[in-house]
């Protein structure tokens, strides 16, 4: 049996890839096994491991707070990902790595493509997209995958904060000049294993499937209709959205203003696509009503 190694323990997508990733042997490490503030010991311990493919779903993820602890996020989100992909191409393990829509600056209109140029605007961004380049110059056999606005019935996001916001308000003011794909963590987790699947039938990685790819559910919304469709799919009916514009909410670092990211490519190599986020965002909703 394949021995896939996860990277992070609590995040929403590992919580994910643990039901789906059944057929293999799962190992999730966590930082008692491997450490991303520590990125010199991961070769080491990787070794250990002996995974057949490495998932890395974490990363260094608190926007605002990256502006203050610059050396932290780069720690994590650059050098630990250099040493992840360095112990990759020595080996000829395949690579999973997930990566964000802010390496771009959001002054887009039309759906980004993987080609497109990067510009990140605060330190979250560029660290992630720091890891990005460490991975292409490593020579790994690595696929890199660009998500955004991730949500579940766990951890920290959007949709649980909406939710949990709906319990004792009845009138919420929400971003609405921001504009995205919801992408539900779930959705994530099942393309992920369909990209495993292929890596391992196939034998590995091949050379012309190395690379970036954009990796989100299908169509775009504002942070406001994602709300009022996620208070619609929950049935609650009693709290009202308003729409506010982003300068009425200031944060220490900068959000992109577009964020939607072109699938197709994903599409054309792999076979692989992403739900509707509406759809997505049901699947989930139907998942709170059952806990």
């Amino acid at each position: 049996m394949k021995r896939i190694v996860v990277i992070g323990q609590n995040g929403q997508v590992t919580t994910y890839l643990q039901r789906v990733l059944s057929d293999y042997e799962l190992v999730v490490a966590g930082r008692d096994t491997l450490d991303l503030s520590k990125p010199r010991e991961l070769q080491v311990k990787l070794a250990e491991l002996q995974p057949d493919i490495i998932i890395n779903p974490a990363a260094y993820t608190a926007v605002d707070l990256a502006e203050e602890e610059v050396d932290a996020a780069y720690t994590i989100n650059r050098d630990a990902v250099s040493e992840i992909a360095r112990y990759c191409a020595k080996q000829n393990t395949p690579l999973i790595h997930f990566s964000t829509d802010y390496v771009f600056d959001g002054s887009a209109d039309t759906p980004y493509l993987e080609s497109d140029a990067t510009g990140p605007t605060g330190v979250y961004g560029a660290s992630k997209l720091a890891g990005e380049q460490a991975i292409l110059s490593a020579d790994a056999p690595a696929i890199i995958l660009r998500t955004a606005w991730v949500y579940s019935n766990h951890g920290k996001n959007f949709y649980k904060t909406m939710l949990g916001l709906a319990e004792s308000r009845n009138e919420l003011s929400v971003v609405s000049d921001q504009v995205g794909a919801p992408t539900y963590a779930r959705s994530i987790a099942e393309g992920c294993k369909q990209l495993v699947d292929i890596i391992i039938h196939q034998g590995g990685l091949l050379p012309e499937q190395r690379g970036i790819y954009h990796f989100t559910c299908a169509g775009q919304t504002s942070w406001a209709e994602f709300a009022r469709s996620l208070f619609l799919e929950n049935d609650i009916t009693n709290v009202k959205v308003n729409p506010i514009p982003s300068s009425d909410y200031p944060t220490p670092a900068q959000r992109p203003a577009y964020s939607v990211l072109n699938g197709e490519k994903l599409a054309d190599v792999f076979g692989i696509a992403l739900p509707h986020w509406g759809t997505a965002l049901a699947q989930c909703a139907a998942e709170t009503k059952s806990q």
